[in-house]
């Protein structure tokens, strides 16, 4: 699907905090007893990644979990989306996710009953950072839990960002964010034009520059060069039942990348428990599984989903 074609859409808008909104796909005013709360990555906004509406006519019609109960799909939209990621961070995404998932547990957000958060490209960090990260922190309130976790196109955004260049280049650059801002408590400051032509000309801060752009910073949770111990700390301390959904023709995994035997690393890091047996990679799918994937893609993402919602 065309994102400039995609169809008028009915549902619910949510204020879950100050200017922080999240769109409800639903036909009726009535709303589900159990949610998907869906992240997008760099850059994405309100229905513009090609499979939402397919996922939320599947979510309304086919959702049914081991309670008998219906789902619906709901998009959040954190102040880090847009172009708002280049000023955000890790922390923060899960700070205000954590608001939405405690929303929509409330009274006023429909007294949710079970919730999986499901991101997208550098929405997968949020994911995996609120399932390694917030679910550890002391006092967590019931109502910020989960039941679940969906990562769609988990990929390095250091290696994408790398490999879209000249690699030397792009070290010295890091190096030098490093050296000049990091290293002297300047990381919230805005990095001048020649770092915002890496990153799409998008306003960005030392700190979330150095976040993605450095080998094992605060975002690199899927380069290929992380390491068994690595993946221990992250996708080790996983404790809900967590879907990965990875694209065989991912445009921003480069080539020398090895998927399965990365996912693969994944999954040994995991406890079998909480691996979905429905985790894949999608063959000929590309980052967002639109143009030009080849046909089906969205059909096996459907499928997968399904089944692991189904199972919970």
């Amino acid at each position: 699907m065309s994102l400039s074609t995609v169809p008028q859409q009915k549902g619910i808008v949510h204020t879950y905090g100050f200017n922080l909104v999240a769109f409800e796909f639903t036909e009726t005013d009535e709303v589900s007893p159990n949610v998907i709360l869906f992240i997008g990555g760099l850059g994405n906004g309100l229905l513009n990644i090609p499979y939402l509406p397919q996922l939320a006519k599947t979510a309304n019609s086919k959702f049914k979990s081991k309670d008998g109960n219906s789902w619906s799909l709901v998009q959040v939209l954190l102040s880090s989306a847009y172009k708002g990621w280049g000023t955000s961070s890790l922390d923060r995404d899960i700070s205000q996710l954590q608001s939405a998932i405690e929303y929509f547990r409330s009274e006023r957000g429909g007294k949710r009953q079970k919730i999986v958060i499901m991101g997208h490209s550098t929405g997968c960090q949020d994911v995996i950072h609120y399932l390694t990260k917030a679910l550890y922190k002391e006092n967590l309130p019931e109502s910020a839990q989960v039941q679940g976790g969906i990562l769609q196109a988990p990929v390095s955004d250091q290696e994408a960002l790398k490999s879209s260049g000249d690699p030397k280049k792009f070290k010295e650059l890091v190096d030098k964010v490093h050296d000049e801002y990091i290293s002297k408590g300047r990381g919230s400051e805005i990095l001048p034009e020649e770092y915002r032509k890496i990153v799409w000309n998008v306003p960005i801060t030392a700190y979330r520059f150095y976040s993605l752009a450095s080998e094992r910073g605060d975002d690199d949770y899927f380069s290929s060069y992380l390491t068994e111990k690595d993946f221990e700390g992250s996708f080790g301390k996983i404790t809900k039942p967590t879907l990965i959904l990875y694209g065989g023709s991912d445009e921003f995994v480069p080539e020398y990348v090895e998927k399965e035997k990365l996912v693969d690393s994944w999954k040994a890091a995991t406890s079998p428990e909480f691996w979905s047996p429905y985790s894949r990679i999608i063959k000929g799918a590309r980052h967002d599984l639109g143009p030009p994937s080849v046909d089906g893609v969205i059909e096996e993402l459907l499928e997968a989903v399904t089944q692991f919602i189904n199972d919970l």
